[in-house]
């Protein structure tokens, strides 16, 4: 009988090609878009080449897959080969299924809807970035031991099976549990005879004894750790969903292969069907993980990323192009201004929804791994060592807290100290580099005082000691000025706060400070405060010998104008002059 060439089964090429292409269609996506779910995994903990590093993961079922995972995540901070793992590791569950095909279905192995739903599973979940790697790992350490179980000899593969399950269930943890539900229903549908009953009663038994004797003798942990690790367990209904959708169709496979043996025409897998299909399951896992792809948490990632890296002007340049709506995204692109010297020239060209606190983050667990940097803007140097040490004790070992806490101790000679925690990160592939550079300045006041950053940073730390307000720590301010009156980003930060509180008269009382302090023109915000005030009082503040530029003077003359033209319009007043003046501390002030 004759057949169109779209009614021709599927064949090996069409599977490899398609596999192909969903491997290219992760690695695009984690690579550029998806990316900062990379990023984020990889600065939340700090893989070792110790045994100290490794022995916590040996002393629990369970431990080896999240050794694994966090070798794997360590790549992550490097955006192609971090995307080129995690693409191969989510392409790897199809690939393993394919294999699983060609075991029990040989002359019909070529289906590609069984492949496209697990692989899309598993790319949704892996779009939360509180998806990590030992989840993925998990299933595919599922897939493999029944992958190996298929693959023995009839006569022993259930006992080979029985045998090595204890080693599986240390190296797997909880996921094993999966894989004896996968065991049951592969006896249930596909083994013959009574003794498909005896193989499933076997493996329980053993399962059964070898918790137990996990739990009471070998490892000593709570209960929990033995049901549940290493699982994902947090609270989010769709992830809850979509990983119990995903466990399902592991576990259901042998009845899917029972239904499709059963179908004796080759409609299941022909070109047009398998592509139509295939289609359809991609626009809709498009579709949902648009609704998933948060770009407000990849912005925040992103500014982080190049805070984290010292990239300052690219931070600032990012947030006015892509404004976040977050606090943290907002106190990192201040931070940034700060480091280069622009936060009261510059910070409203970028959004400001928290007045002072987009500035100075509260004490807590919440900004434990963010808060150190505006105390390390300002020389408050042993202050940002204690949050970076508060970080590590909760936490533990991160690549910025280290790096932050190595830095406070060259700055504070505490060469040992320092020592301590960049041989930690010598121990790392993509800090270690770092590492070593900073290795040199340890013991040599005289090269950390040369340094662009730290010399800077020993430049401006108080002369005198003063009580750390850690509750109301905008008043740490004063007494830094007070300390130390050079101090420019202290001085800044203080005005900066002012502003954002649109306390105008004491922001430009400050001016006449300005000259003594080494200033030799005042910053645009502050001279656009003096603005202000003069227009409301018709008394020019003391600008202790400085002066206002003319092109402030001419802007503030066509904002007057504008202004009053404008209100005509009440219903498009705040667009016009956010429109012309936007980036100016007028507009903050009389629409914010």
């Amino acid at each position: 009988m004759n057949r169109t060439n779209t009614a021709k089964a599927l064949g090996g090429i069409d599977v490899y090609l398609s596999l192909g292409f969903l491997f290219l269609v992760a690695f695009v996506f984690f690579c550029l878009p998806g990316n900062y779910i990379l990023y984020f995994q990889e600065t939340q903990s700090l893989f070792l080449f110790s045994g100290e590093y490794l022995h916590p993961y040996l002393v629990r079922p369970g431990g080896l897959l999240e050794y694994a995972a966090k070798f794997l995540t360590q790549f992550y901070a490097d955006r192609l080969p971090g995307s080129l793992i995690l693409s191969l590791i989510l392409i790897l569950l199809p690939v393993m299924l394919q294999r699983i095909n060609r075991r029990l279905i040989p002359g019909n192995s070529y289906l590609l809807l069984p492949l496209l739903i697990p692989f899309f599973l598993m790319f949704l979940m892996q779009a939360n970035y509180y998806h990590m790697m030992e989840y993925n790992l998990g299933f595919l350490l599922v897939i493999l031991f029944y992958l190996f179980f298929i693959s023995v000899p009839d006569r022993h593969r259930h006992t080979i099976i029985i045998i090595l399950f204890p080693l599986y269930y240390y190296l797997a943890g909880a996921y094993a549990f999966i894989f004896i539900v996968l065991y049951i229903m592969h006896n249930l549908f596909l083994e013959k005879g009574k003794r498909k009953y005896l193989n499933i009663a076997a493996l329980v038994i053993i399962a059964f004894a070898t918790f137990l004797i996990s739990w009471k003798l070998l490892f000593l942990q709570p209960v929990q750790q033995f049901l549940l690790f290493p699982l994902p367990v947090f609270e989010d209904a769709g992830y809850t969903v979509t990983f119990s959708i995903l466990a399902a169709c592991l576990v259901f496979y042998p009845v899917i292969y029972r239904y499709i043996t059963q179908v004796k025409n080759i409609s299941l897998n022909t070109r047009l069907r398998s592509y139509l299909s295939g289609i359809i399951i991609f626009l809709i896992s498009g579709f949902l993980l648009f609704k998933i792809y948060n770009p407000q948490t990849a912005g925040v990632v992103e500014i982080e990323r190049y805070v984290f890296g010292g990239k300052y002007d690219k931070a600032i340049t990012y947030h006015e192009k892509h404004p976040s709506l977050n606090l943290i995204g907002q106190y990192f692109y201040n931070y940034a201004l700060s480091e280069t010297d622009q936060l009261c020239d510059r910070m409203f060209s970028g959004r400001q929804d928290f007045g002072a606190g987009s500035l100075i983050l509260p004490w807590g667990d919440a900004h434990l791994n963010r808060g150190s940097y505006y105390y390390y803007s300002i020389g408050l140097i042993n202050e940002a060592h204690r949050w970076a040490y508060e970080e590590m004790i909760v936490y533990g070992y991160r690549p910025q807290n280290l790096q932050m806490l190595a830095k406070t101790s060259l700055i504070n000679g505490d060469y040992r100290m320092a020592g301590k925690y960049l041989g930690i990160l010598k121990k790392t592939i993509f800090y270690g580099g770092w590492a070593k550079e900073y290795e040199k300045l340890i013991g040599n006041p005289g090269l950390i005082l040369s340094h662009p950053e730290l010399g800077l940073k020993l430049k401006i730390l108080p002369k005198n000691n003063f009580f750390i307000q850690f509750n109301e720590p905008q008043n740490n301010l004063p007494l830094m000025l007070e300390s130390q009156p050079d101090n420019r980003k202290a001085f800044e930060y203080y005005l900066a706060g002012l502003l954002l509180t649109k306390n105008v008269e004491l922001a430009v009382n400050e001016i006449r400070k300005m000259k003594e302090i080494g200033y030799t023109s005042i910053p645009r915000h502050i001279e656009e405060a003096a603005l202000i005030y003069y227009n409301a009082t018709r008394i020019l503040p003391d600008l202790g010998g400085l002066t206002i530029s003319p092109e402030t003077q001419s802007r503030f003359n066509q904002y007057f104008t504008l202004y009053l033209g404008a209100r005509l319009n009440p219903s498009k007043l705040q667009e016009t002059m956010q429109k012309n003046f936007g980036n100016t501390f007028w507009y903050f002030f009389h629409f914010k």
